[in-house]
């Protein structure tokens, strides 16, 4: 039987919970998202490759939001070196490990999307290819 492909989600973001105590991290966007600010959402975006031995090259989009530009950009800046020493330490989570990490693009500010833009509310996104394998 082949190895079943860890939850990168899962991995991702519990890295990430370890790092930034500051933040909340989730996989989508509460409904209520100003009451969790600053936030972080880390989700697997359509694209990257799995092997038979159970290898998934995954591209992760993370987006950083809070109510201040700078502090939204210092957060995804953040998130980004978080990410790539998670995966070169070989982060484990429960069904599997981090082990590489790649920039895709970004962190870039966006003003566009939902949760619209404001006075309030600044979002940095960018997309990161990470490696997880099976324990």
């Amino acid at each position: 039987m082949r190895p079943v492909l860890p939850d990168v989600d899962a991995l991702v973001t519990d890295a990430l919970r370890q790092v930034l105590s500051g933040a909340t991290v989730r996989v989508g966007w509460p409904a209520d998202w100003a009451d969790w600010l600053p936030l972080v959402v880390a989700r697997r975006v359509p694209g990257g490759t799995a092997t038979p031995q159970g290898i998934d090259v995954a591209l992760i989009d993370v987006q950083c939001a809070a109510v201040d530009r700078r502090d939204a950009s210092r957060l995804a800046r953040t998130v980004r070196v978080a990410l790539a020493e998670a995966c070169r330490a070989q982060f484990r989570g429960a069904d599997g490990y981090l082990s590489r990490f790649e920039d895709v693009s970004g962190p870039a500010e966006i003003r566009v999307g939902d949760p619209p833009a404001g006075p309030d509310l600044f979002r940095f996104q960018a997309t990161y290819r990470v490696t997880a394998r099976p324990l």
